[in-house]
């Protein structure tokens, strides 16, 4: 999965280091101690194509790119591209069902979306009469 940037392509990473920043920037802080637990808001924020929250996946999805997006008008403008293109709610879809190829992640997804997914891998098969 990729966004436009400045002309170019960059590559949605969803490795340990893009989860780690995920968890850290969607977590709860409480007197200074961060708690974490950002990752059991990513697919809500996705689902619900929460701006805020799309910003931070993007930023940490792509800080693998020397060139990727990190100011908030850079942010800004991958968002405008992806409201204009695609829309927010579908382009968290998108992320959630590319969340659902990789093993790493899959586990992310709650037991609805993985059937929602594993539905679209398997190949009906018909039988024409």
């Amino acid at each position: 999965m990729h966004i436009n940037f400045n002309g170019r392509e960059i590559q949605l990473v969803f490795g340990l280091r893009t989860l780690t920043e995920i968890d850290r920037e969607l977590g709860f802080e409480i007197e200074g101690a961060s708690l974490g637990e950002g990752l059991e808001m990513l697919i809500p924020k996705l689902q619900t194509g929460n701006i805020v929250g799309l910003s931070k996946i993007i930023k940490a999805a792509t800080s693998h790119d020397k060139r990727s997006p990190e100011t908030f008008d850079e942010l800004e403008e991958v968002l405008n591209d992806i409201a204009e293109e695609t829309g927010f709610e579908a382009f968290g879809e998108q992320v959630i069902e590319e969340l659902g190829k990789r093993p790493m992640t899959q586990s992310l997804l709650p037991d609805d979306l993985k059937e929602t997914q594993e539905s679209k891998e398997k190949p009906t098969n018909l039988e024409t009469v």
